[in-house]
């Protein structure tokens, strides 16, 4: 009798071992994962790693599917005749978090089921985790945001004005994206944000009241092709800035120095880049200089376009001297 005993719980204790677990199911997986506490998705594939993919994936479309629905309620001015006349959702500038974006997301162990072969596993996020990693990020943006705003009240140049503004504005994608995906996670810590969201509003309104007056006049002398010139209007009107064809309210003028010497066996060049920003009046208000990484090529064309393309992209990123 105790010999049948013994075998029945060997019996049970095997079968508990295979029994699929409570997660399999979508039913079970909310009790296991509530979603007061969660955000979990099952995945299932024939080997592991897929399983582990799809469900990181499901998560992924849930986030954007949710990012989505909460951002078509907030709104950006749209343009017309100089005039604000209505706000206008934009699509391009949803925020999505894609899986290597996920902040604190886990893993069950997968489980094999015998008789198909698929592999079951369910990604998770613990919503108290993932809004410490969240708020940390959005505490650091609001901080320069702040910072940022204070600088500009302290500017009496309307260019650094306009410039810091436009770097406010920069901020934006990223602290949305952050703010869309912490409203999933703790909506009552959002409070604490909404300060730093009408100052991100506050700055792209003045960005679009002054975009009238706020004209650069740019002159640029060695360019190639117009890559300069284009580049240059491209940084200025992402900071804020008109770029004048005529008369400016600051002129840019920008020296490109592109020299290529024959290194035996290759052409070299350290290309250059000299900004200057002064007023009507020609006051001096702004002035930057750089020198890109070393640019070599097997030939003396090659070597200029390579130079340009480079000083191309420094354009992007600026680091102005008053």
């Amino acid at each position: 009798m105790k010999k049948y005993i013994t075998l029945i719980l060997i019996v049970l204790i095997i079968q508990s071992l295979f029994a699929a677990p409570s997660w399999v199911t979508d039913q079970g997986r909310r009790k296991v994962f509530p979603e007061a506490e969660y955000i979990s998705a099952l995945g299932t594939a024939f080997n592991e790693q897929s399983a582990k993919d799809k469900a990181a994936s499901a998560i992924s479309e849930y986030i954007k599917t949710e990012v989505s629905s909460s951002t078509k309620t907030r709104y950006s001015e749209k343009e017309k005749d100089g005039k604000v006349t209505e706000e206008s959702f934009l699509e391009e500038e949803v925020s999505l978090i894609s899986n290597s974006e996920l902040y604190a997301l886990e893993y069950t162990e997968a489980w094999k089921e015998a008789d198909s072969g698929r592999f079951y596993c369910v990604a998770y996020i613990e919503k108290s985790s993932a809004w410490k990693i969240v708020r940390q990020k959005l505490e650091k943006i609001t901080l320069v945001v702040s910072n940022l705003l204070e600088g500009s009240e302290e500017d009496r140049s309307g260019f650094w004005k306009t410039l810091r503004y436009g770097e406010i504005v920069s901020y934006e994608k990223q602290f949305y994206s952050l703010y869309d995906f912490a409203n999933l996670v703790n909506k009552t810590g959002l409070v604490n944000f909404e300060p730093c969201a009408q100052d991100i509003q506050t700055a792209k309104n003045i960005l679009l009241q002054n975009k009238d007056t706020e004209r650069v006049l740019l002159k640029v002398q060695n360019d190639k092709n117009g890559i300069i010139y284009r580049a240059l209007a491209s940084y200025f009107e992402a900071n804020g800035f008109t770029v004048s064809s005529g008369r400016g309210k600051y002129i840019c003028n920008a020296l490109v120095t592109v020299e290529v010497r024959d290194d035996k066996s290759s052409f070299v060049s350290y290309p250059g880049l000299t900004l200057t920003v002064t007023d009507a009046f020609v006051t001096q208000i702004a002035s930057y200089n750089t020198t890109a990484k070393k640019t070599v090529g097997f030939n003396k064309d090659s070597t200029i376009e390579k130079s340009y393309r480079t000083l191309e992209n420094s354009c992007e990123i600026i680091d102005w001297i008053k």
